[in-house]
């Protein structure tokens, strides 16, 4: 019998942990990735396809993406990876001023909002690759020294790594 057939056996609640379980194996380590649009859509769409599967939705019963999240009560992938990315950041900006990783992403900010870490520092040739820190720049939607300076304010971080979540 193949792993599939013994997955659709499955009851939906069986089915529903062991997708529990799937996940955090799929996004690990995902606080640190720097994906493009078309990763983003692929990763959501596998884990829409996997709730399809759970719930045994076919693709001819016409129910939207929406209704999967609501009738699992999951969120998207794209959601789960900008929270644990922005928990990361938030993380990363409480450590002592002394810790390397603190020290080394103040830098990379202040290079990131247009600041050279010293005079004799040049960027390199062709386009800027999308780093880690333009990605919290692009959960955000604020400057990366400006979301430093946000972080320093647990609460109110929290409110928006938590914010736009579906499901």
């Amino acid at each position: 019998m193949s792993l599939w057939l013994v997955y659709f056996s499955l009851s939906k609640k069986t089915s529903h942990h062991q997708h529990r379980c799937v996940l955090p194996v799929l996004l690990y380590g995902s606080e640190t990735w720097t994906l493009m649009q078309a990763d983003w859509k692929r990763l959501d769409s596998f884990n829409l396809r996997c709730q399809r599967r759970i719930l045994h939705i076919s693709w001819h019963d016409f129910v939207s993406n929406d209704e999967v999240l609501h009738r699992t009560g999951l969120f998207d992938v794209s959601y789960i990876v900008h929270k644990r990315r922005l928990d990361l950041f938030d993380h990363v900006v409480r450590l002592r001023s002394n810790v390397p990783a603190n020290s080394i992403l103040r830098i990379c900010a202040m290079t990131r909002d247009g600041e050279r870490p010293s005079r004799e520092w040049r960027r390199t040739c062709g386009r800027p690759s999308t780093t880690w820190v333009h990605q919290i720049y692009r959960d955000t939607g604020v400057s990366a020294t400006e979301a430093l300076l946000l972080a320093e304010d647990k609460p109110f971080w929290q409110t928006i790594a938590t914010a736009g979540g579906s499901g």
